[in-house]
């Protein structure tokens, strides 16, 4: 059985583009998978012979999406900002089964790196 796997990551950067690379394509293929194609609220992702459709179901600006994947679990990526530091917060909100959960988050941990670069954000 699958549970939730709650995420914190630290950025630096604006919100804005932040949101854009979660939330689009083009932003989506810089870091998340090799390719993304997006029809209305229908989403490809694809990893090299690997693909799997999402909808996105849940989205504000600046804020957070989510996608609800075919088998029935949900990505969901939240925006927040720390008041006393101005940092921004990405939480990424994942499914993994109870023996996968420190795959999970490895796995997370690569691909914010990768995110981080994408948008040029600075490492803490």
């Amino acid at each position: 059985m699958k549970t939730k796997v709650v995420l914190e990551y630290p950025f630096r950067c604006t919100p804005g583009s932040l949101f854009r690379a979660i939330a689009t394509p083009l932003g989506l293929k810089r870091w998340f998978a090799d390719q993304v194609t997006a029809t209305d609220d229908r989403y490809e992702f694809s990893w090299r012979k690997i693909t799997q459709a999402a909808r996105l179901v849940h989205r504000k600006t600046n804020a957070y999406v989510r996608y609800q994947w075919d088998e029935g679990d949900y990505l969901e990526m939240r925006i927040a900002s720390q008041e006393l530091t101005g940092d921004i917060v990405l939480t990424v909100i994942d499914f993994a089964e109870d023996d996968e959960r420190d795959e999970c988050r490895s796995l997370w941990d690569m691909q914010v790196d990768k995110l981080k670069r994408a948008i040029g954000c600075p490492k803490k």
